[in-house]
């Protein structure tokens, strides 16, 4: 905490105790210094001297010495008297404290350990008790100085003129006027994100939780097996409530706002792909029409992760076990399009931009080939007479042979059997055209 000592050059030739006297009276900058040091000063300055008297010109020596030091050292002289008054300043300035005891703690702590131990030799000793020297700190008065800049007379605007004091601005930052509305809504997009992501990490627990009561379904009794059903299906109804809102609410919009964040979220799309094989038909066919409704926002938000292909194996899985009317209402909300006696035909973007994506057009292809299967089979002959099918399979023919050739997508599967069901329902040329679209599509591009 004390100035660096400064050790002068030798001092002439002469008596030491002369020597030192002169040194302590023109040496102004050690009246600052604590006693210790001051007598570890004057030991190295007589110790200088008495090699001085005892060698012959030693003094001389030594004087040679340091001149060829200070010759050879290339920072000598770099700073003015000013410029050395100015760091001195600052470091007097740096030993101020309003709080010594924190501020400078290991100095206060010293002196305080020196101190008892004198004073147990003290008492010892039976002397009296002696007031210590200590260093003092000299005060600085704190002078706030107000920065004004340079003006010359005639000069068209402010010269800026740079110091250390006032530093030049390397970056004009300008700050843009926000209203409470804009933080308002960047403080809700932020929340509801982040309630997303906490639901979806909720749901994956509740998924773990289910995938260990299957194992513990394995290995329980009979009597055990009951009871696990029942904690596993009540933890089935919570992941969907999670996704998708409660199990006693309509299948509105409204309901499925929580589910389109999720499937904006790789994460979130991923997970659907898992539950949707452990839920009930009635709800996987809720989240399959919401797929099928956002389709094309999906499209938008899956443009970089391409993670919507998982969804395709449990989806087929699922069609399968889909009703014949199921099945219409799943197509009509993929497809979006106008009843056909609208006049004129209003563009149907909704379906362009399913049939140019790969799931898109790979999941209209397992709908219809769905279809072919129920309207071949014995049990749901009724598909047949369902005029909704029939008209949904018109304007999907329409609109896949209007849709141009290199805008068509690359689906992940064609199944056989989908000329089979367009031959039920359109002539024999436009099936040629559909077969030649068709497989124009699969062709790599």
């Amino acid at each position: 905490k004390a100035y660096p000592p400064f050790f002068a050059p030798p001092p002439p030739c002469g008596n030491p105790g002369q020597s030192l006297r002169s040194q302590a009276v023109l040496r102004a900058d050690t009246t600052h210094l604590h006693p210790q040091h001051w007598r570890l000063l004057t030991q190295r300055q007589s110790s200088r001297s008495h090699q001085g008297q005892n060698g012959s010109g030693g003094d001389r020596r030594l004087r040679g010495c340091f001149q060829d030091q200070v010759k050879k050292d290339p920072y000598a002289k770099l700073m003015t008297q000013r410029e050395k008054e100015w760091v001195s300043r600052i470091q007097i300035m740096q030993l101020q404290s309003a709080d010594p005891c924190l501020d400078d703690y290991y100095y206060q702590n010293y002196f305080e350990r020196i101190e008892k131990r004198r004073s147990a030799l003290d008492s010892q000793a039976e002397r009296p008790k002696m007031e210590r020297t200590r260093l003092i700190t000299p005060q600085v008065a704190k002078l706030e100085h107000t920065y004004r800049p340079v003006q010359f007379e005639g000069s068209l605007g402010k010269l800026t003129v740079s110091s250390v004091n006032n530093p030049r601005k390397m970056i004009d930052a300008v700050i843009t006027a926000r209203t409470d509305i804009d933080e308002t809504k960047e403080k809700q997009v932020r929340d509801k994100r982040r309630r997303t992501l906490y639901t979806i990490e909720r749901t994956y627990s509740l998924l773990l939780q289910v995938q260990d009561l299957e194992k513990k379904y394995l290995q329980a009794t009979e009597s055990e097996r009951v009871g696990i059903l029942e904690q596993r299906n009540v933890k089935i109804i919570e992941m969907f409530a999670n996704v998708h809102g409660k199990h006693g609410q309509s299948p509105d919009r409204s309901s499925e706002e929580q589910f389109n964040h999720i499937m904006c979220i790789r994460k979130g799309k991923r997970l659907i792909s898992q539950i949707l094989t452990l839920l009930s038909v009635d709800q996987a066919t809720r989240l399959l029409f919401a797929i099928a409704r956002g389709l094309p926002y999906f499209i938008r938000k899956d443009s970089q992760d391409e993670v919507l292909p998982c969804l395709l194996e449990p989806i087929s899985l699922l069609l399968s076990r889909l009703p014949s009317a199921e099945l219409t209402k799943l197509l009509q909300h993929l497809t979006c399009l106008p009843h056909p006696s609208a006049s004129p035909p209003s563009p149907a973007p909704h379906f362009s931009s399913v049939v140019q994506n790969k799931f898109g057009l790979t999941l209209l292809y397992l709908i219809l080939s769905q279809g072919e299967r129920l309207q071949n089979s014995e049990k749901s002959s009724g598909l047949m007479e369902d005029n909704r099918w029939a008209e949904l399979l018109f304007a999907v023919t329409r609109e896949l042979l209007t849709v141009a050739d290199t805008d068509l997508a690359t689906p992940s599967l064609r199944p056989p059997n989908l000329l089979s069901l367009f031959s039920y329902y359109v002539d024999r040329q436009t099936l040629s055209l559909l077969d030649s679209k068709l497989q124009l599509s699969l062709k790599p591009r």
